[in-house]
């Protein structure tokens, strides 16, 4: 029963947030080019009362990125009846990209896409490779979890703390063992664990924390609290590479120049 209720509630807001998404884009004159799901929902690891996080990059009218001034370059909207949404101009989504900043690689690898026009999204997304640099993910992720990794010795560990902690280093792993970007979803990051023990108490948890609050709380089996700080240790101690710097602008303001002029012919062109 538990079960049906959640699939209701997340097709019921799949379709309040399909609304809200068309009416953004009418009130703000934009295009949306993707909107997505991040955070818990799109990791993997979502709570049965989990806000739905949702992200979009857009575009507007190709004159709105001649003037002189600067322009916004985000919407950010109250959050409202679990929905939590928010949105950044092409411009911005692609200065952040240039700069191998972690959220661009995960949004395009979200596997929840409330909205997506395909053209656009493939040109953004065959960009990505061309862009990492494993220095500043690694560094990325092993700075969110140096904020809460005091977590990990309290008797009772909230499990959204936990699963936060834990995905942010087997990402940074994945990035130091590929020199690549790592995948956005948990499941797959999961692959780096070859301890069945500690895959099968990770399996369990994952269970009681889709059916819990976000508040709950456990006691961690200690060899799993171990693991995680030693993959700590040892992606701080490790030598990482640099590619931030060398890559290349025009490929991206080529990229840029293109979207907008195309989008501006299809959706804001006067018929």
């Amino acid at each position: 029963m538990l079960k049906a209720i959640k699939l209701l509630k997340r097709n019921i807001m799949k379709d309040i947030i399909k609304e809200k998404l068309n009416e953004i884009e009418k009130e703000k004159g934009i295009k949306i080019l993707f909107a997505i799901e991040s955070g818990s929902r799109g990791w993997g690891f979502s709570s049965i009362d989990s806000d739905f996080d949702v992200r979009f990059v857009y575009v507007k009218p190709k004159k709105h990125y001649l003037h002189i001034n600067e322009q916004a370059d985000f919407f950010d909207f109250p959050i409202n009846n679990d929905l939590d949404i928010n949105g950044w101009d092409l411009k911005k989504f692609l200065k952040l990209l240039y700069a191998s900043n972690a959220t661009p690689f995960e949004w395009m690898q979200s596997p929840v896409i409330y909205k997506k026009e395909e053209i656009f999204f493939k040109m953004i997304e065959e960009l990505l490779p061309n862009y990492f640099c494993q220095q500043t993910l690694v560094h990325h992720y092993l700075g969110l979890v140096n904020k809460k990794m005091d977590v990990l010795n309290e008797e009772n560990i909230r499990l959204k703390d936990f699963f936060y902690i834990y995905r942010s280093l087997l990402a940074a792993r994945f990035a130091m063992e590929n020199n690549k970007f790592p995948p956005m979803e948990f499941s797959k990051l999961m692959n780096l664990v070859d301890d069945k023990s500690l895959i099968e108490e990770t399996n369990r948890l994952l269970a009681v924390k889709k059916d819990a609050s976000e508040k709950y709380t456990e006691e961690i089996n200690s060899e799993l609290i171990d693991y995680l700080k030693v993959i700590y240790k040892e992606l701080s101690d490790s030598e990482k590479v640099k590619r931030k710097g060398t890559f290349d602008i025009e490929t991206l303001n080529e990229t840029f120049y293109k979207i907008i002029t195309d989008a501006d012919n299809r959706f804001f062109k006067e018929k």
